[in-house]
């Protein structure tokens, strides 16, 4: 039994993303990890189904000091912001947000997001504006597995 997390953004003109699925698998006791790609769309979000005696702890969302960098040299972006939704709500809503004007730290500590199976969440990183020159940005989520009760 898997917790397992899978994002595919659709092939867009201009895409600097593959759109191959991205597919990790975690198993009770793991450390979560995953790098979710930055994007102006929704739909792009990844799924992460979380089985029945399993929970997901999302402690720490991150952006790479580099990547934002290079991302913020565009100069038409603001930022990108950490979205999520469940089953019993379908929208997206805002749980952290990088913006290079008011953050002054590219790592957020303390979410806090303690999510039990059987459940399908959706979370998504959205930019303000579009990408531009190649540079791409993922938010590292991080945390852990644990067997639920």
């Amino acid at each position: 039994m898997s917790l397992t997390v899978r994002q595919q953004v659709a092939a867009r003109p201009g895409s600097l993303y593959s759109n191959e699925p991205r597919e990790l698998s975690f198993k009770a006791g793991a450390l979560f990890s995953f790098p979710l790609h930055s994007t102006l769309y929704d739909e792009d979000a990844a799924q992460i189904r979380i089985p029945k005696n399993l929970k997901l702890t999302i402690n720490t969302a991150s952006v790479d000091r580099k990547e934002m960098a290079d991302f913020l040299k565009i100069g038409i972006v603001h930022g990108v912001t950490l979205k999520i939704s469940s089953e019993e709500n379908g929208a997206l809503l805002p749980i952290w947000t990088f913006d290079k004007e008011r953050s002054a730290y590219h790592c957020q500590t303390g979410l806090g997001l303690i999510i039990e199976g059987p459940r399908i969440i959706r979370l998504a990183a959205v930019t303000d504006k579009g990408f531009k020159k190649g540079s791409h940005l993922n938010v590292n989520l991080f945390g852990f597995v644990s067997k639920g009760g």
